[in-house]
């Protein structure tokens, strides 16, 4: 893949608060990185890198936001002012980000995405694998003898 600029998309949480999705592709990496823009200041809240591994293939590596955002002092202020989350999980983002993401591989011709879920994912978040089952993926555990760092494949398939 070749480098593209940034492009710039906006996302809404479940209090209908807007987010930046940040896309950068380089060569075989994708990144959406979201950001929460409040009077000038400006945070990253959570992100999706992914690889493409072929011309239809992409593998997700991460999906990561924020328990706890670090504010400077002005930025606690504002953020106390207007009623900001002190946490950005749970929000909807990463289920926007996700459906974000999905549309904007299935434009690129990608076919398949995938991933893995760790021990650590699920500890983190108890319910993560009914929420890929509620975005579409299907969800196979392993068997002792194929985990190493993972406990389940995730898949999706796209038309």
């Amino acid at each position: 893949m070749n480098m593209t600029p940034k492009n710039i998309v906006t996302i809404y949480d479940k209090q209908g608060r807007d987010y930046q999705i940040e896309v950068n592709e380089q060569e075989s990496i994708l990144s959406l990185k979201v950001y929460r823009s409040l009077h000038g200041l400006r945070d990253m809240v959570g992100h999706i890198k992914c690889i493409f591994k072929s011309h239809n293939e992409m593998l997700l590596a991460d999906i990561h936001f924020e328990d706890k955002i670090a504010r400077t002092p002005l930025g606690r202020i504002y953020a106390f002012f207007h009623q900001e989350p002190k946490s950005y999980r749970k929000l909807g983002l990463g289920t926007a980000t996700l459906k974000f993401l999905i549309e904007y591989i299935e434009k690129k011709g990608i076919k398949k995405l995938h991933g893995s879920i760790t021990q650590d994912d699920l500890n983190a978040n108890p319910k993560l694998i009914k929420w890929y089952q509620d975005n579409g993926f299907t969800v196979e555990a392993l068997t002792a003898q194929e985990r190493e760092n993972s406990v389940a494949r995730i898949c999706l398939y796209l038309p």
